[in-house]
């Protein structure tokens, strides 16, 4: 048997004395300082990773402007946890938003962005979302866009919260193969959009009769689409036909 004093030694490692809890409280605060210095870089690199993408998410698939509407409707974390995004998927979606525009045929006579045969008709039959459902469909689920296409923009608020996406119509090659992108817009964002791109009144009809404008008018049109207001042949400003027939050209 061991003696007292060989038990007592043996059992030294194990007793909390002073030295002993000392010891462990060390440790423990040494483990708890490398663990949040682990998360911390992680953190940033993680914050690092989001600030170099870009601000325009712009989605892979064909049908990028159903995607975008997908994003606003149902957030990016319901796309992302998707599995399957193909072109089927989004037409049984497209289908399925048939019914939407039915139970909501008041909000679609409202705004007037097209008739409702017209927009089921684009969900059933066509490859691809056009701008007139995006908006209407837009409208149901009380989103505010800006809708930008090259030089002109179109304003669809409607409600007060302040959160407007900015959807922007991306150039490409060819008009038959249009791409999109959307960003949260910035209160700047919007100023420079409302500065210096014209607005439409009505999608799908950029402008009126000649007789709804005066001469400056279609100077400052001209302006921001950047059509040229000087006749090339005489240079001279051109007249307000003139001016009325580039901006109608231009479209």
């Amino acid at each position: 048997m061991l003696a007292y004093n060989d038990v007592v030694n043996e059992l030294q490692d194990y007793i909390l004395d002073t030295e002993s809890i000392d010891k462990v409280l060390k440790m423990k605060v040494l483990s708890q300082k490398k663990q949040h210095e682990k998360s911390q870089s992680e953190n940033n690199r993680v914050i690092q990773k989001v600030s170099q993408q870009p601000t325009l998410f712009i989605p892979a698939q064909q049908d990028s402007l159903f995607w975008c509407f997908y994003i606003l409707k149902n957030g990016d974390a319901s796309y992302e946890m998707l599995n399957n995004k193909a072109p089927i998927v989004a037409k049984q979606q497209k289908i399925e938003l048939v019914s939407v525009i039915r139970k909501n045929k008041d909000i679609v006579k409202t705004y007037k962005f097209d008739t409702i045969t017209n927009i089921e008709s684009n969900l059933a039959n066509d490859d691809k979302l056009n701008v007139k459902t995006f908006l209407s469909l837009c409208a149901i689920e009380n989103i505010n866009v800006v809708y930008v296409s090259n030089k002109t923009y179109y304003e669809s608020l409607m409600n007060d919260s302040g959160v407007i996406y900015i959807v922007r119509e991306l150039q490409t090659p060819s008009k038959y193969h249009k791409k999109y992108g959307f960003e949260l817009s910035t209160n700047d964002d919007l100023g420079a959009i409302r500065k210096s791109l014209y607005k439409l009144e009505v999608v799908g009809k950029p402008i009126r009769a000649a007789s709804a404008y005066k001469l400056q008018d279609l100077i400052d049109i001209c302006c921001k689409l950047d059509i040229n207001i000087i006749n090339t042949g005489t240079g001279k400003n051109k007249s307000k036909n003139d001016l009325y027939e580039s901006i109608v050209q231009y479209f």
